[in-house]
């Protein structure tokens, strides 16, 4: 069996004409201009924007998936927040994704048999949601961490599976 170039995805979700709602879109827009690592695999940075299961076909299966929104855990404004997936839509959690569309998504990734190996649910608290194109100054101020923490999620990801595959091949 050929070996097969693992596959990741960064997927920004949320409204970018309601406030800090478009933080995942934002952040996609930063990892465009400065991607993450992800070693001999494939990297696809996509925009959801409020899609929600039409984005199916494009992350299922993946071997790494970070999704990016504004997440309403009752934490200070700008607080930034990073939830496994898996976990999340298994177990649910006390913390809640401020669109239901990310927990829907991973749902029926979970029903069909298609959640990626490895998902982060990575965001930051918001401040507000109102009408408006501007981040607040809390969440705008979190928006270089949360794009960090993913750059060194993908670089795990992909140093892992590296690993991993040259282990293979060394057997």
């Amino acid at each position: 069996m050929a070996d097969r170039r693992p596959r990741y995805a960064v997927l920004g979700l949320g409204n970018r004409l309601q406030g800090d709602e478009a933080l995942g879109a934002m952040v996609v827009e930063r990892l465009r201009a400065e991607p993450p690592d992800a070693g001999p695999g494939s990297l696809e940075l996509i925009d959801g924007g409020t899609v929600g299961l039409g984005l199916l076909p494009y992350v299922a299966g993946l071997d790494g998936l970070v999704v990016v929104d504004a997440i309403e855990a009752g934490r200070a404004p700008g607080t930034r927040i990073d939830l496994d997936g898996r976990r999340l839509v298994r177990h649910g959690t006390a913390m809640g994704v401020h669109d239901l569309g990310a927990r829907e998504l991973l749902g029926a990734l979970l029903v069909t048999g298609a959640l990626p190996r490895r998902v982060r649910v990575v965001g930051a608290q918001p401040a507000s949601l109102a009408l408006g194109t501007d981040l607040s100054a809390a969440v705008a101020a979190a928006l270089p961490g949360v794009c960090r923490a993913i750059r060194r999620r993908v670089g795990a990801w992909a140093a892992a599976d590296a690993a991993r595959a040259g282990g293979r091949r060394a057997a």
